[in-house]
């Protein structure tokens, strides 16, 4: 078989046998020792390029536990950054039984979950957790998984194929009988800063306005903030500046329907000093983005922090997603979640 362009992807809209990938010898005694020795010769790999049957083959293995599990919301990010599909899918006659849903990032040059690096919670599409090695065993050269979810399923394979990934940062908000025993928890330091910035930002904030529906239209605004946010510290650059990265989230707006998305503005007169955008889902409450003028006005984050907690609990949130990358803050109020990592080059 000759090796494509993306390394050693196999030919597209063809059917590999699987034991094309896994000659019985030695190193792949793993393969034939489970419970899928029995059908292995009546296994093929097909890989998906087509979106719609990526979309079906999505439909039909997505737990859809989490917002970033939806195609909706994965799609979004494909209409962002346009990167071809690569779905692996493992078909036992025609039925499929196993997908590892991938996309070439041709900035990178390397295989990525379908949606990037970006989403969250990330699992193997699978009808039995023996397929899970075969997955990593086809998965293309170079490949990075990311933010995959840790799960009982990967236990037998964690040490061999998994190493830790930036944790997630989580609040399971039914631990607490509201915001006040929750406070209680913080160290004092933390709950001091909380209060604090609450406190003082009430004196100054005109307006809060929490949105629901599409207000892609404001996304300019989000921008402007981003690049003073995170472009203060000479050589950083905001991620939106990329035109990819807005129209990404111009559809996460525009594609809500399963889940909800609110914008939260807080004005200070009759300046935008700070907008977020808060994803629902299922009782849910994700922390997806934001930006806030924190060199005109320090502290704000924290506030900002305080009020979104302050209206999980009005709203009757079970769960807050604060994501990944503690940014030197999230630590103080949130609890960390195990993340794990593959790759491969």
């Amino acid at each position: 078989m000759e090796k494509s362009e993306h390394f050693d992807k196999p030919p597209e809209e063809k059917m590999i046998p699987l034991t094309f990938y896994f000659p019985k010898n030695s190193a792949n005694k793993e393969i034939y020792q489970n419970n899928l020795a029995r059908i292995i010769d009546r296994l093929v790999v097909k890989t998906e390029n087509d979106i719609e049957k990526c979309w079906q083959l999505w439909e039909k293995f997505s737990p859809k536990k989490s917002l970033f599990q939806l195609w909706s919301f994965r799609y979004s990010w494909y209409q962002g950054w346009g990167f071809q599909p690569y779905f692996y899918t493992i078909y036992f006659g025609r039925k499929p039984v196993a997908v590892l849903p991938l996309w070439f990032n041709d900035i990178e040059k390397r295989y990525e979950w379908f949606g990037g690096t970006w989403p969250e919670d990330n699992c193997f599409f699978v009808c039995d957790s023996n397929f899970i090695l075969p997955l990593l065993k086809i998965a293309p050269k170079p490949v990075l998984l990311n933010a995959i979810e840790e799960s009982k399923t990967l236990s037998f394979f964690r040490d061999l194929y998994f190493i830790n990934d930036t944790p997630k940062y989580v609040i399971q908000l039914f631990s607490y009988k509201n915001f006040d025993d929750y406070l209680m928890t913080l160290k004092k330091k933390n709950r001091h800063h909380l209060r604090y910035y609450e406190n003082r930002f009430f004196q100054m904030v005109t307006k809060i306005e929490f949105v629901e529906g599409d207000q892609s239209k404001n996304l300019f605004y989000l921008q402007k903030l981003s690049i003073f946010d995170f472009e203060r510290k000479e050589g950083d650059l905001s991620e939106y500046r990329k035109k990819q990265r807005l129209k990404t989230f111009e559809m996460i707006y525009k594609n809500q329907g399963i889940y909800k998305i609110v914008s939260l503005y807080i004005w200070i007169g009759d300046y935008l000093a700070a907008y977020d955008i808060l994803g629902i889902y299922k009782n849910n409450l994700y922390l997806l983005t934001g930006a806030a003028d924190l060199q005109r006005f320090p502290g704000l984050g924290v506030y900002v922090t305080a009020i979104e907690l302050k209206k999980a609990w009005e709203w009757g949130i079970h769960f807050i997603d604060c994501m990944q990358e503690d940014y030197n803050w999230k630590h103080k109020y949130f609890n960390q979640k195990t993340l794990l990592r593959f790759e491969k080059s």
